[in-house]
């Protein structure tokens, strides 16, 4: 008896095995079910969406409404939707359960999966934002709660009254993502360990929570730099303040700290060579654009000053060389009636050319200073990983490693998208000059048809910035950026040297016409505006004296009327107009010395810096008057003793090299002492000095010098 009940004792055992075995199965089967069912739910309602709400709204084609933005890449998550939905409906459709196999389906789609809900994750937050705006407009608001209302009885038709609004509507995919990993969870557990299943849904659970943490990583990267490409300028003093505390003090020291570790010690630090190699382009284009902007307003503005001398010029010249018959009177007066082809030129060129460079312009700070801040962190995560401070190390890591990835990815996307910009600007520029010239020789000789600029090229600069502009970095913040996304071709541009109004025959004609004669005055040299309603004034432009005194009761700056705009002027650069002596002058002097100094802002390379108030070219337009007086025997002898002063006060050095443009002046090499005998020129302008250095003597910019001091 004994061995019997030995042998049956093991009985019970693997019976309540295979119960639990089977109760598993069971639970599996039904957690499967679920799974394809609330795949089936979930991809009804993205159709729904699409046809109801989608598709209705990009027909009406509503003015202010920008459906991508909205709904980002949904059409892509319906594709990947309903591509599972078929292989996890081929996979359990007459096949015995413990043949089916669901996580190497969850493997198979694993790549395409995390690529779209990654995107679709990623501008989730801009959605809402979008949304917002959308519903503080009647209108658009009007159009959504239209479909909407469409979409909630197709709901309760299907008895599914769980629509609340759009905001609902939009988050579906959020959620989806986010269940997967519970479900395979659930799977997992309700499988057997030795179902085949098994472990390939242990490999698809991690791969589903590996989506999610770089969905949510992906998302903080986005998170990361819109906090620090936040605009200092829009806190107020009170709040840096509130900001300056021990800790920040102490992190900035830091910092400093390490950064001269680094200089000094030649301590080795983190290095990305795929950063370093986009951000020395990137500082090489910021340049390029600068300067292409300076130079190409610098090129429109002679050209607008040359081209009617050069007409007129042609016209005069075949006046004296052909013979004064009937046929050459009148081929005269058909070319002094020729239009100006400069007028289509500028325009073309603010279109094409100035506009989309200023575009480009006023994307770079963005960058800028997310790449600052990279640095900082940069110095964070050195100092912390020297000292190995735990979980202070690890924070410090995760956000270097987090705007260095954010600005290595975009940084690519920019600086191509910039260096096709530029590419394509000087293209037309070239063409537009070549247009030009070819345009003004017409009249006087035959020429072949050249071939037009391309018409899509517009279309395409403004295709590019348009990408440009969705990138983080450069995007102002979401809601100004929802409210006012407008292409660059409406943006106005800053302030230029070639945008100063220049005084026209009209206006002095309207001028002379409106005023008595005590009230004109005339400007004696160039006169740049200062303050907030000063006007600018070129050398012998003529305005009328509304007021001899400015707000505030002085009578050294006087209201004028200059016939483009009224502001006021220093009364120093002003005489009285005399209508004798301006038409002598003009008799005499055809061209103006002024235009030949101003040709060295377009063909020089001076050197710049911002401590100089003043520029190069303003200073050389006020000096033009007085540096005659300088040559000759008289001021070989004329310093005057008041103007001299201490032997120490006396010495100064040249802070940056000067070349001399005529006997009147001193060519100065960078850092070299000179001796200043006399603070002002002979009409008393400050902005040029009396300088001797190496036994030569003459003028030298003020701002080009600076105090010698010692430490």
């Amino acid at each position: 008896m004994t061995p019997q009940t030995g042998a049956s004792a093991p009985g019970p055992p693997a019976q309540d095995e295979q119960q639990q075995i089977r109760r598993m199965m069971a639970k599996r089967s039904n957690i499967i079910k679920e799974l394809i069912q609330t795949e089936k739910d979930y991809l009804n309602d993205l159709e729904l969406c699409i046809r109801e709400v989608v598709q209705p709204l990009k027909t009406k084609q509503i003015d202010r409404f920008d459906a991508d933005g909205l709904f980002s890449n949904i059409q892509s998550v319906h594709q990947i939707s309903v591509k599972l939905l078929s292989l996890l409906e081929e996979a359990t459709k007459d096949v015995e359960p413990d043949m089916q196999v669901i996580g190497r389906i969850f493997l198979q789609i694993k790549s395409p999966l995390e690529d779209i809900y990654k995107i679709y994750c990623y501008h989730h937050d801009e959605a809402h934002t979008i949304l917002e705006s959308y519903e503080k407009d009647e209108e658009l608001k009007q159009h959504m709660r239209h479909c909407i209302q469409s979409l909630k009885k197709i709901y309760l038709e299907q008895g599914k009254p769980n629509l609340l609004d759009m905001g609902s509507l939009l988050i579906k995919p959020v959620q989806r993502v986010m269940k997967y990993p519970l479900l395979l969870c659930e799977l997992r557990n309700s499988t057997p360990p030795s179902h085949p299943d098994y472990k390939e849904l242990e490999d698809a659970l991690a791969a589903m929570k590996d989506i999610n943490v770089n969905i949510n990583e992906f998302k903080r990267r986005k998170d990361l730099v819109l906090k620090y490409k936040k605009n200092d300028e829009d806190e107020s003093l009170k709040d840096k303040f509130s900001k300056l505390n021990i800790h920040s003090i102490s992190k900035k020291s830091k910092r400093v700290t390490n950064h001269l570790k680094i200089l000094t010690r030649g301590e080795s630090q983190v290095k990305d060579r795929t950063f370093n190699r986009e951000e020395k382009l990137f500082r090489h284009l910021e340049k390029t654009v600068r300067n292409c902007v300076k130079n190409i307003s610098f090129c429109l503005q002679h050209i607008q000053d040359a081209m009617p001398l050069a007409a007129q010029t042609v016209t005069e010249l075949h006046v004296i060389s052909c013979d004064k018959d009937a046929k050459d009177s009148d081929y005269s007066a058909t070319l002094s009636k020729l239009p100006n082809p400069c007028e289509d030129f500028v325009a073309h060129l603010h279109r094409l050319v100035l506009t989309p460079l200023l575009a480009l312009q006023s994307l770079f700070p963005g960058p800028q200073k997310l790449i600052q801040k990279r640095y900082d962190k940069l110095l964070d995560y050195n100092g912390y990983t020297q000292c190995s401070a735990g979980d202070d190390s690890d924070l410090a890591r995760k956000d270097y490693e987090a705007l260095n990835a954010q600005l290595v990815e975009e940084l690519q996307v920019f600086n191509q998208a910039v260096r096709q910009v530029l590419l394509n600007c000087l293209y037309c520029f070239v063409t537009l000059l070549r247009d030009l010239m070819f345009i003004a020789l017409k009249p006087y000789s035959t020429v072949m048809p050249l071939l037009p600029l391309p018409s899509s090229i517009n279309k395409a600069q403004n295709r590019i910035i348009e990408e440009v502009h969705s990138l983080n970095f450069v995007k102002d913040n979401s809601t100004t950026f929802i409210e006012r996304k407008l292409s660059f071709e409406k943006k106005k541009p800053g302030p230029t040297l070639s945008d100063m109004p220049r005084q026209t025959e009209n206006h002095r004609s309207q001028l002379l016409a409106t005023y008595s004669l005590e009230a004109l005055y005339q400007a004696k040299r160039r006169c740049n505006a200062t303050q907030e309603h000063d006007i600018d004034l070129l050398e012998g432009d003529l305005v009328a004296a509304v007021e001899q005194k400015d707000p505030l009761g002085s009578t050294s700056r006087w209201l004028v009327d200059a016939g483009i705009a009224k502001g006021f002027v220093y009364a120093s650069f002003l005489k009285p107009y005399n209508p004798a002596k301006v038409q002598q002058a003009d008799r005499e002097h055809w061209f103006c010395e002024e235009d030949f100094d101003n040709i060295s802002l377009f063909v020089s390379s001076w050197p710049v810096s911002h401590s100089i108030t003043h520029t190069w070219e303003e200073s050389t337009s006020d000096s033009s008057s007085s540096l005659n007086g300088i040559c000759g025997k008289p001021e070989a002898d004329g310093v005057d003793t008041d103007s001299v002063q201490d032997g120490d006060e006396q010495i100064f050095y040249a802070v940056h090299a000067f070349q001399a443009r005529s006997e009147h002046e001193l060519s100065l090499q960078e850092y070299q002492r000179v001796h200043i005998l006399r603070f002002c020129d002979l009409s008393g302008n400050k902005m040029w000095w009396l300088a001797e250095a190496q036994g030569q003597k003459g003028y030298v910019p003020a701002n080009y010098l600076g105090k010698m001091t010692y430490a």
